[in-house]
């Protein structure tokens, strides 16, 4: 279809405008609502359309949810145009910090088998080198000498002087024990093979500044940069922009600046203010026709935005594309806190099952996680020291309502979570003796868990004692903390509990917390180390964990009660923003409180960073009114918990003016019907990796428990040795591109590259080598039986790493792939074979070595051949798995009835996944290895009707069906 009539037929006037414009810079300021992600989708299609490289395409996007949905529309614009979606795996659509990872890699291979560190895993870093790193020097400083806030300092002056790009020198200079200990954190990082997200952007803008030949090549297709939300940008993100756009023909920037709600940590709304003044042929084109929210809704929060802030915004004039009844605004004080909760309760339930029309006609039901319920904080304590949400939260379980507490700490007011943390807390100095054991079992753990069996937790706790606390005189035994937490699920019989899905996701969140406490963490193997970790956990409880906007997007059918802050860029049919009083909605300003000498950040600090000021203030109140989609309910309370003194309506509130706002807490909004519950579709389920679809292949509730609840398993010593013996193998190709390396050759790869995170080095490695030690002279030896066997691979071919995505079934599966691509001597590509290097062993016949799952291992190749394929034109004359261990290439067919069949199993899953079907499939082979035996009741179960059988993975010794199938107990097999 031609390009311009599919642009006229799916976007507005101004969204076509934005997308066919091609002037080398442009700005489009996107109204909440409008269709951003709509209007993106489209420029790449248009792009192209008229026979652009998908290679030439970088789009940027906030967070990795906001580039799944980009995606997914772009997959959508194709198809509208006549190209195949095929070509996606050759662009890039993701965040930033995902993008730097990738020319990290390519400057160097090494990079791939870094661990990237989030803000949590940053902390527990910080905290398991403390002495090592010289915090203990800094810890006067802290308010009241604490810990804790020790190190949230240091982490927050870290990741300022890489956001800022400041050199760590210029600290020193002005602040010498300050400057000392982030010195030593970086050399430590790069010791450990450890980067944070601030750490990676920095790398690469400073690799482009060198001219670095390797990060130039990386980007060297580059033509059409876009970014979203561009007014989130921080210092360092615009530096390597602006390094990109050199490079690049045209830069595409979307955004609001009404919608800057991250100045507190770096990011310079200027940069969108004021891009037209650093680009001045620029073209600006605004998306203003709201999809999202009623008129009232449009028109109050646009009132409000444009009295607060005046001049000192971009002028827009949003409207709402459609009016769908019956919808609701009121703004109504309380006399106190409780009967402000009781009201948003009751509200609640009068609206659930109410008749909701969405924008393409469909009729449902109202359910519980269509309503939010949004906070300026929700862990500030008041004057009666409980959380601000605590009444809320409280008056919806007085009145039945599920509900997910989205933000830091929140899980640890379920009581399954914090019987698990109180019970960890048992083994703190010793095991604890049998009548205190007892005690607790009978007053709290029975309570949270009721199929609880008192002599299995006294056996595991027994056990547990005697590993952690282990003679300081004896060999250190390292212990996993996860594996504490699934034997105390089995023993709490957490299988026989059938807990809701809120429940068992944040006990899932506790796996996560363990997960990143063994990530980071190179060994747990004495008291000590285990106390820090009691010690870490209670810090969680207390002051929060901080839970990704990812994480929450990924909601159960629940009321969401959250602050503003997580659910940027979400949207809910009822709003309820509460908790809006005097000094509480706007909240005090606040100058800078971090470490940093004010001399070295000053330009950040004029331009109002790392600080609460009121004009970000009124852009927060802003983006929580644009959340709401039909009902929108601002509230406040004179009298609040533990309060002496009556407060007043914050005076944002207070703005809010409209002829169809009402004050009236008793009036039901006209118009409402009964109609049955039917929940959302939530994209953000949606699978996007490879291992994803595997887990379900091989068993539903291994993915549930995964996916669905955040479950993890622990991580083994030996964790990161097959990554660091592929990057071994990537490294020679990378640097022998023109002959076969020698056994020396190899060997002295292996030891410039080779790393385990979670093994300590011997302190004597050539009279006394240990684990670490065996493990890399076992590298050499695979690196080197590899270049001896395969130097026909050095000497046509070269070895790229390729990104590809694959749509199917409404989503976009990620990954990248290892290609040998064939050469004749002028260097012209003849042929492609894909391999996925394991580091496993096949022993005499691989095919019938039961530790290999044949069908998982064809499945994946089959699909790398697919994406070999889409993305390079180029189609894989083999594929094959080369088991690294002893040295063996197995081939995998795939020829087109293969392919075809891998991909109707990934459909077949995705569809099984969006149905929410994840039956039990248990089979004693699977059973006996899965990470979670201890928390499943391992019933089999079939299927949901209509499900039907994906077809069998072909392989070279016949063909069979997917783990699911093939190992569970009763499958007969057959259609």
């Amino acid at each position: 279809m031609d390009i311009n009539e599919v642009l006229k037929n799916n976007l507005t006037p101004e969204q076509k405008a934005a997308a066919e414009d091609t002037t080398k810079e442009v700005i489009c300021l996107a109204c909440a609502g409008s269709g951003k992600s709509r209007t993106l989708a489209y420029r790449i299609a248009r792009l192209l359309s008229e026979g652009e490289k998908p290679e030439s395409i970088v789009a940027f996007t906030f967070t990795d949810k906001a580039a799944e949905t980009i995606k997914r529309r772009v997959a959508k614009a194709l198809m509208d145009v006549g190209i195949s979606t095929d070509v996606m795996g050759a662009m890039y659509i993701g965040t930033i910090h995902s993008y730097c990872q990738y020319i990290l890699g390519r400057i160097d291979p090494v990079y791939r088998q870094y661990e990237v560190l989030d803000d949590n895993r940053l902390i527990l870093y910080l905290m398991s080198r403390y002495l090592e790193l010289g915090l203990k020097d800094l810890r006067s400083r802290a308010c009241r000498n604490r810990y804790f806030e020790t190190i949230k300092q240091v982490s927050n002056s870290w990741k300022v002087v890489n956001d800022e790009m400041i050199k760590i020198e210029e600290v020193e200079e002005h602040d010498p024990e300050l400057g000392a200990s982030l010195n030593r954190l970086s050399r430590c990082l790069q010791r450990d093979q450890y980067l944070d997200f601030s750490l990676m952007i920095r790398k690469v803008v400073d690799a482009f500044d060198d001219g670095n030949p390797n990060a130039l090549s990386a980007v060297d297709q580059l033509k059409h940069l876009m970014v979203d939300e561009y007014q989130d940008v921080s210092p360092s993100q615009e530096y390597l922009i602006r390094h990109l756009h050199r490079l690049s023909e045209t830069l595409f920037v979307v955004g609001d600046d009404d919608q800057a709600i991250y100045g507190w940590r770096g990011a310079d709304v200027s940069n969108i203010i004021n891009f037209q003044d650093r680009f001045s042929e620029a073209s600006e084109h605004t998306l203003s026709e709201n999809f999202r929210s009623t008129s009232s809704i449009v028109e109050v929060s646009n009132a409000f935005i444009s009295a607060e802030l005046g001049p000192s915004r971009i002028d827009k004039m949003p409207h709402a594309a459609h009016n769908i009844t019956p919808s609701d605004i009121r703004v109504i004080g309380f006399s106190d806190r409780k009967s402000e909760a009781t009201w948003v309760a009751e509200r609640i339930n009068s609206l659930l099952g109410t008749a909701y029309e969405e924008p393409d006609g469909e009729v449902r039901g109202l359910t519980f996680s269509d309503f939010a319920i949004l906070m300026r904080s929700t862990r500030e304590l008041e004057n009666d020291k409980s959380p601000r949400h605590s009444a809320f939260t409280q008056a919806l379980k007085e009145h039945q309502i599920q509900y997910s507490l989205e933000a830091g700490g929140g899980p640890f007011e379920r009581p399954q979570v914090n019987v698990l943390r109180e019970t960890f807390r048992l083994l703190r100095d010793g095991s604890p003796n049998r009548s205190d054991v007892r005690t607790y079992f009978d007053n709290s753990i029975l309570l949270a868990y009721p199929h609880a069996d008192f002599e299995s937790v006294v056996k595991v706790l027994t056990e547990w004692g005697r590993q952690i606390h282990t003679p300081l005189e004896g060999t250190r035994q390292r212990i996993y903390p996860q594996n504490l937490v699934f034997e105390l699920l089995g023993a709490f019989g957490i299988a026989e509990s059938n807990f809701s899905d809120e429940i068992m996701r944040d006990i899932g969140l506790f796996s996560k917390m363990i997960q990143d406490i063994e990530a980071v963490y190179v060994s747990v193997d004495s008291p000590d180390r285990f106390q820090s970790i009691l010690n870490f956990l209670d810090n969680a409880a207390e002051t929060g964990y901080d839970v990704s906007t990812d994480d929450i997007v990924r909601r159960p059918n629940t009321v969401a009660v959250s602050t503003v802050h997580k659910v940027k860029g979400l949207e809910y049919p009822v709003v309820f923003l509460v908790d809006a009083e005097a000094q509480r909605f706007p909240g005090n300003k606040k100058k800078y409180q971090g470490w940093l000498p004010e001399a070295i950040i000053k330009n950040a600090l004029n331009r109002g960073a790392y600080q609460r000021n009121y004009d970000e203030e009124a852009r927060l109140f802003y983006t929580a009114l644009t959340r709401a989609e039909r009902y929108l309910y601002v509230t406040g309370a004179k009298k609040l918990p533990g309060g002496k003194s009556e407060r007043k309506l914050s005076k944002y509130a207070l703005r809010l003016k409209h002829d169809e706002i009402s004050h009236d807490p008793t009036q039901m909004p006209k118009g409402l019907i009964s109609y049955p519950q039917k929940q959302k579709i939530d994209e953000a389920v949606l699978p996007t990796s490879f291992s994803e679809i595997r887990y379900y292949l091989h068993c539903p509730m291994d993915y549930r428990f995964r996916k669905g609840f955040g479950f993890t398993p622990a991580i083994p010593e030996m964790f990161g040795f097959g990554q660091t013996v592929h990057t071994c193998i990537q490294k020679l190709h990378t640097e022998f591109t023109d002959g076969i390396p020698t056994s020396e050759d190899a060997e002295s790869m292996v030891k410039n590259t080779f790393h385990l995170q979670h093994v300590p080095r011997s302190g004597d490695p050539v009279l006394k080598p240990g684990p670490y030690e065996n493990a890399e002279n076992a590298t050499v030896k695979i690196a080197q039986n590899y270049v001896e066997n395969n130097g026909k691979d050095f000497q046509t071919s070269r070895q790229v790493e390729a990104r590809f995505e694959i749509p199917a079934e409404g989503c976009v599966i990620s990954g990248s792939i290892d290609l040998l691509l064939k050469e004749d001597p002028t260097g012209t590509i003849i042929g492609a074979e894909v391999i996925d290097f394991k580091a496993m062993e096949g022993k005499d016949d691989p095919f019938a070595n039961e530790e290999l799952e044949w069908t998982e291992l064809a499945l994946q190749v089959q699909l790398y051949a697919k994406a070999a394929r889409d993305v390079l034109g180029e189609n894989a004359r083999t594929g094959s798995v080369h088991l690294l261990k002893d040295d063996k290439r197995m081939e995998v067919p795939i020829f087109q009835d293969a392919i075809d069949a891998a991909v109707m199993n990934v459909e077949w899953a995705v569809k099984g996944i969006l149905d929410g079907d994840y039956p039990m499939r248990p089979h004693p082979d699977k059973c006996d290895k899965c990470d979670f035996k201890d928390l499943c009741p391992k019933i089999p179960q079939e299927f949901r009707s209509g499900a039907g059988l994906p077809p069998e993975i072909h392989l070279i010794n016949g063909n069979r069906r997917v783990l699911a199938f093939s190992k569970f107990e009763g499958f007969q097999g057959g259609d």
